[in-house]
């Protein structure tokens, strides 16, 4: 007797523009790591590259920011770039990791628009750049489960 693969166990080719979403949340996600990389670890530099754009009191927000917000920026950027990558290899994985990623760009992205004087001290570029990232990582993560869905990824 031979047995048929069922859908669930066929994997389907994807669409054309999935290598081009998956290479563009790549770059998206590293172009988030280069952030999180100079906020965290260089600020020194920030501070020599931005001393004179920023007011000190804008200086002062950046300088302040607590711990456990680095930390959530390190999850929600590693845990975007692999994501990416997985998403790339077609791996299911890549639906959990942009979850992951997901949860924390809101709670990194939230605490900077709900708990900070950000916007009084930053303006529109306070609202404007979070909401683009949340925006962007609900994409991402609904993108990779319809993936999933459509058996694209093993």
């Amino acid at each position: 007797m031979i047995l048929k693969p069922t859908s669930m166990d066929t994997k389907t080719k994807p669409n054309k523009s999935f290598l081009i979403i998956g290479i563009l949340a790549l770059l998206w996600n590293i172009m988030g790591l280069f952030q999180f990389i100079m906020a965290a670890f260089m600020q020194d530099t920030m501070l020599e590259t931005y001393g004179e754009t920023y007011t000190p009191q804008q200086m002062e927000l950046f300088l302040n920011t607590p711990s456990w917000y680095y930390i959530v920026f390190g999850v929600c950027t590693v845990t975007g770039v692999l994501a990416s990558i997985a998403l790339l290899l077609k791996k299911k994985i890549a639906v959990l990791l942009f979850l992951l990623s997901l949860i924390t760009v809101l709670e990194v992205q939230g605490y900077w628009m709900l708990a900070t004087k950000s916007i009084a001290l930053l303006g529109t570029e306070a609202i404007i750049m979070p909401m683009l990232v949340i925006v962007t990582s609900i994409f991402l993560y609904f993108y990779s489960k319809g993936a999933k869905q459509n058996n694209w990824l093993s």
